[in-house]
């Protein structure tokens, strides 16, 4: 598959099977990620691969438990409350793999250059009939610093894309994203 057809033809998976994404595959998928340009050179990212689904799952868990005790902080999330309250819902849309992508402040351009390594991880991964999804409610927990500490992500980096991976179920079909005209400003 071409970068044009990745391009037109990527979406959010949600939905996946139960082939684990071999070690082989993360690796070259976050070198490519890291092939991504960088502001001043600082190359700020680090990453953190999870791919045991029950510690998935845990962590699924603790953020819907935690989403609902501080509900009254997130009025954006009221619309997700019957998500949240499913005891089937899935955080992480039970994916056997997550990867957390973390950017080292250091760099005023880390969300910068951590978004461009996911957009090349994301491409790449669907060029190799891998799906991805941009995992927003992880933020809550995943920037904790229980969870960095227990993940070695040392001081200074802070989350920037937290994303499940994984090969898509069988008999699921995905058409290409419809999107509206892009606003020129200057037309």
């Amino acid at each position: 598959m071409d970068i044009i057809e990745s391009i037109s033809n990527k979406r959010s998976v949600r939905t996946y099977n139960e082939q684990p994404v071999s070690d082989n595959t993360l690796n070259e998928l976050i070198v490519l990620g890291t092939k991504a340009s960088t502001g001043s050179g600082m190359e700020p990212w680090g990453f953190v691969v999870l791919n045991d689904k029950e510690e998935i799952d845990m962590w699924s868990e603790r953020i819907k438990a935690h989403l609902l005790d501080n509900f009254q902080d997130y009025p954006y999330l009221h619309q997700y409350e019957s998500w949240l309250n499913n005891p089937k819902f899935s955080v992480f849309n039970h994916a056997g793999t997550l990867l957390a992508i973390y950017g080292n402040t250091d760099s005023h351009w880390y969300k910068y250059d951590c978004t461009l390594a996911a957009g090349n991880i994301m491409l790449a991964a669907h060029s190799k009939g891998i799906g991805t999804c941009w995992i927003g409610f992880a933020e809550y927990m995943l920037n904790t610093e229980e969870f960095k500490n227990q993940y070695n992500v040392p001081s200074g980096y802070e989350l920037v894309c937290p994303m499940t991976m994984g090969y898509m179920k069988s008999g699921v079909t995905l058409n290409p994203p419809k999107r509206k005209e892009p606003i020129i400003f200057n037309s």
